[in-house]
This record gives structure tokens, C-alpha cells and sequence, in this order.
């Protein structure tokens, strides 16, 4: 009977000692099945103290493992598991919806699906922090503000996150403008920069359509462009054909098919997300915040970053304008990033 229990205990404690260790260098797939979709969630890192990074990554039509590529994800998930959601219709999620169904409400519920998901595989005490990227700002902040759903987070990292269009369309005009006369008094591109002036200078702010919106992003990551090669935005140190592999270790090209199918062409959902502004409920979130924005970040300028500071229920928040970065500050400026992330989330795990 003894060597049964002897047996018996040093089962359990190998059974509990592999787990930990496999939750320390966490490889795991989760599928999420929600409204007719089914949505993978890739988790990678350490997870020994149950704290997740739920990435909301941007597009729409994004992959999230996009973000895996960059110096700053591989640093972060030496601390933390970091959850490389897919939304739906994006990366490699699949199913059965109409696409015209599709609504910021229901993703908002996604969401909460995946919560729900994670909580019951790595138990409730499991801290969570959402890290909106770009559109993922839009998602995450929309989530934040809806019934109690922010009692279930940590804290809101928000990086050059897009929670009003509208309001992005005409900061970028300014930008723009800005900056494109201060080039021009270098003579930085001076002719190219002059194109983008003479574009912009011309929209009637009170009546910006959808077709003008994406043009301003257009022109937006072009200017981000010239101020990369000259130097204004810190060049991101290369990525490895292994790391740009990480991202197309699923079916990629269903990835693109169903994200254009999904978004690109679904004008009702696109049109719902070019004129939802946020701002005047940011004061509903009552969370610790970190807001990262790039200071030459045209697509979604730095004052949607200040706004939000300032709006936030909460004084547990804090803004960093990254001098040296665009509308990826984890590329550009990958330790400061990492830096303000770890700072943040030891603060208030």
C-alpha cells in the first residue's frame, strides 16, 4: 500500500512539475467558436504567472502573428504569454457567417468568447491585458466601454489605436501639412512631399467620405516612408525570412482571400468603422492605461493618444510619444517599447 502511495505521489508531482514547465515556454492553439466563426488564438510565451497579452491587431484584414515577428514580441514573451488572436474573417479564421452580419458589437463578443476560452484553460485567477494595435485601438476600446467587460481586464495598452476615425482624418490633414512644409524647408523630398500638400490641402474637412479616407491613409503611409529613409523614423532592425515564415505558418492565402472578402469589399462593415468615433466615451473606462504612439504616426496621429490620456477615467494612466517612430513604435523603437509595456504591466498584474 505505501509504494502505491509513493507511486501515486510521485505521479501527481511529475504530472504538476511538466505542466509548469510547459506553461513557462507556452507553444499552445486555441479555437474559439462564436456567431458562425471559428477563431484560432495562438499563445506563445511564458505563462508560469498566468499573465496574457491579448493582442487586438490591426487591419481590419490583418494577421495577428504579424506582430510576432518584431524584436519587441520576442522580448515580451520571455515575461508574458502573449495571445495572437484572429479575428473574424482574418489570419486563418474560418466558418459560416455573412459577412454583412458583421458589426463592432459582435466582435466585441469575439472577444469576450475568447476571455471565456482562456479562463477556463488556464483557470480564473489567469490577468489579462489587452494590447490594441492601430484598428485593434477601435476594437478594444469599444469593448472596454460596453457593460462591465473592462472588470475582466488588467489593463488597456493602446498603441496608435484608430478609436475614431473621423477625428484621424482631420489630425492627419494637419499633420501632414506640418510636416510636409517643415521637409520642404530641408528639401527633404521636397517634390514628393509638395504631391502629398497639394493633395490634402485641397479636401473639405466637413465632408470626408470613405473614398477620401483611404486615400488620406494612403498618403499617410507614404509620408512615413519618406521620413523612414531619411532618417526622421528609426529604421526597425531586419527581419529574418524565419521570422516573416512565422507569420504564413497558416493557410496564408485563405487568410487573404477571406480578409478581403470579409472587409475589403463589405462596404456596410467598413463604412461602420470610417465614421465611428469613440472619444466622447473614453471617460467610461476606468482601468490602468498605457497609450504608445508614434510621433511621426500619420495614419493614426499622436493627439488621438493625448486625447485619450486625458479622457480616461482613471489616474492610473501615462502617454509616451516615441520621437523616433511611425505607426509601429514596436518596430522603430523595440526597447523603449518593451520597456513601457513591462513597466506597465508589473504595475498592475
Amino acid at each position: 500500500m505505501k509504494k502505491i502511495i509513493i507511486f501515486l505521489s510521485l505521479t501527481i508531482l511529475i504530472f504538476f512539475s511538466c505542466k509548469k514547465e510547459d506553461i513557462a515556454d507556452l507553444s499552445d492553439v486555441i479555437y474559439i467558436r462564436h456567431a458562425g466563426a471559428d477563431m484560432p488564438a495562438y499563445i506563445y510565451g511564458n505563462a508560469s504567472d498566468k499573465i496574457f497579452i491579448i493582442l487586438l491587431h490591426g487591419g481590419p484584414g490583418n494577421n495577428a502573428l504579424d506582430f510576432r515577428t518584431s524584436r519587441s514580441a520576442k522580448e515580451l514573451e520571455e515575461k508574458y504569454a502573449i495571445v495572437y488572436w484572429q479575428q473574424r474573417g482574418q489570419g486563418s479564421s474560418e466558418g459560416h457567417f455573412d459577412a454583412d452580419d458583421i458589426t463592432i458589437d459582435l466582435m466585441t463578443e469575439d472577444l469576450n468568447a475568447v476571455l471565456k476560452v482562456l479562463k477556463y484553460k488556464y483557470g480564473n485567477e489567469s490577468r489579462f491585458f489587452l494590447m490594441g494595435h492601430s484598428w485593434g485601438g477601435e476594437l478594444g476600446t469599444a469593448f472596454l466601454i460596453k457593460d462591465d467587460n473592462q472588470l475582466q481586464i488588467n489593463g488597456w495598452i493602446e498603441v496608435d489605436g484608430a478609436h475614431d476615425i473621423p477625428k484621424i482624418n482631420i489630425e492627419a490633414i494637419k499633420m501632414l501639412i506640418n510636416v510636409g512644409n517643415e521637409q520642404i524647408e530641408l528639401n527633404n523630398n521636397s517634390e514628393k512631399w509638395q504631391d502629398i500638400l497639394d493633395y490634402v490641402m485641397q479636401i473639405d474637412t466637413n465632408n470626408i467620405n470613405n473614398e477620401t479616407g483611404r486615400e488620406i491613409n494612403r498618403q499617410s503611409h507614404q509620408a512615413e516612408r519618406y521620413l523612414l529613409n531619411d532618417n526622421f523614423i528609426q529604421k526597425p532592425e531586419g527581419k529574418t525570412m524565419q521570422d516573416i515564415a512565422i507569420m504564413y505558418q497558416q493557410d496564408w492565402l485563405t487568410g487573404i482571400i477571406s480578409a478581403c472578402y470579409t472587409y475589403v469589399y463589405n462596404s456596410k462593415f467598413y463604412n461602420e468603422i470610417e465614421t465611428t468615433s469613440l472619444t466622447g466615451e473614453l471617460n467610461k473606462i476606468s482601468i490602468p492605461c498605457l497609450f504608445l504612439w508614434g510621433k511621426y504616426d500619420f495614419v493614426v496621429p499622436s493627439q488621438l493618444g493625448v486625447d485619450a490620456y486625458n479622457l480616461v477615467n482613471t489616474t492610473d494612466k501615462k502617454v509616451v510619444i516615441f520621437e523616433k517612430s511611425g505607426h509601429f513604435p514596436m518596430e522603430n523603437q523595440a526597447d523603449e517599447f518593451v520597456d513601457n509595456v513591462v513597466t506597465f504591466i508589473e504595475s498592475y498584474k
